[in-house]
Order: structure tokens, then C-alpha cells, then sequence
């Protein structure tokens, strides 16, 4: 008997062993690591990025770089204009990488004050409801805790009140999107 090759092939199989065991540690590691990330800490680490983000019934995509977050939106900004997307009504996002980060931002501003500094300039905007009925052309008037007061006007028309076709009272939950023209 050779005893040289005996111990070899014991120690090869105590190594493969314990690499196996290892991997094992890994990817359970991994995976418990994946499971307590959610999609904000996905994004976190996509800022930057080009991405195509489509909101379910109410459309899409909506393309461009990934720039601010907030506690539950997020802003796409791209030639074209810029679109402050609410978080829950995202159904798909294409262009992340595979990359997370866990910390979360110091500033967690809401979707409500994002929309408040809208109502506030009055800025002309095309808004997105989660229906899925043809985006709404105007502006925001005034954000109360749960609901926001809208202005209609034929796109590309000013917001004066001889243009204001109709005011709508929108549920917060029903806002997929708000979208600026450039």
C-alpha cells in the first residue's frame, strides 16, 4: 500500500469537503443577505444608471438616469424631462446591475414634499395615475396629507385660467408618476 497516496487523496477529500461546506456558508449567507434587502436599497446603489421603468397599468417605460431617492419615490431624469416615480408603483425595472446598498440615505423626503415643491412653482406637468387612463396635462395646485388638487390644461398649454379644462382631486395612492418637460 502506498501510504503517500492514501494521505493525499484524504486530504484532497477533507479539502473538497470543507470547500463544499464553505460555498455552502456562502451562498446560504447570500441568500439571507438578499432576502432582507428591498427595492429601495437595490436602487440606492443604481444611481447613475440609465433605466427603463415601467409602472404596470399606468404604462411605460419612463427612461433615464437614476438620480435622487427618497423614503418612497425616486427621480429618472433624462433630455427629454425628468419623472419623480412612486416606489410601489414600479411593476418591472430594466438596466440594474446587481449591486446593493443597505445603509439608507440621510435624507428621506417623501413623496408629498416632492410634490409640494411642484404645487408650490406651480410647474406645468404631465402626471400618471396607477389606472392607467391617459396621462393628465397641468398643474398641481395644492397637496393635502392624502390627496393632491390637479389643474388640467391641454398639453403644451399655459396654466392660466382661461386654459384649465376641468380640477381634479387625486388620491396620493392613485400618483404613479409626475413628469416635467424640459
Amino acid at each position: 500500500m502506498r501510504w503517500e497516496a492514501l494521505f493525499t487523496d484524504l486530504e484532497a477529500q477533507l479539502a473538497a469537503a470543507g470547500q463544499a461546506d464553505l460555498e455552502a456558508e456562502i451562498a446560504d449567507r447570500q441568500r439571507g443577505e438578499v432576502a432582507g434587502l428591498d427595492l429601495a436599497a437595490r436602487l440606492r446603489a443604481q444611481r447613475g444608471r440609465s433605466l427603463s421603468v415601467y409602472l404596470g397599468l399606468a404604462g411605460g417605460p419612463l427612461n433615464g438616469v437614476l438620480g435622487q431617492l427618497g423614503a418612497d419615490w425616486f427621480l429618472l431624469e433624462s433630455a427629454a424631462g425628468s419623472h419623480v416615480v412612486a416606489l410601489d408603483a414600479v411593476s418591472m425595472i430594466e438596466g440594474m446591475n446587481r449591486y446593493s446598498v443597505q445603509a439608507a440615505p440621510t435624507v428621506q423626503l417623501r413623496l408629498v414634499s416632492a410634490l409640494r415643491g411642484l404645487a408650490r412653482d406651480r410647474y406645468p406637468v404631465g402626471l400618471q395615475l396607477r389606472s392607467g387612463q391617459q396621462p393628465l396635462h397641468g398643474s398641481i395646485d395644492r397637496v393635502g396629507r392624502d390627496f393632491l388638487e390637479f389643474a388640467a390644461v391641454e398639453p403644451g398649454a399655459a396654466r392660466r385660467r382661461e386654459n384649465i379644462s376641468s380640477y381634479r382631486v387625486i388620491p396620493l395612492g392613485q400618483v404613479a408618476a409626475v413628469s416635467t418637460i424640459r
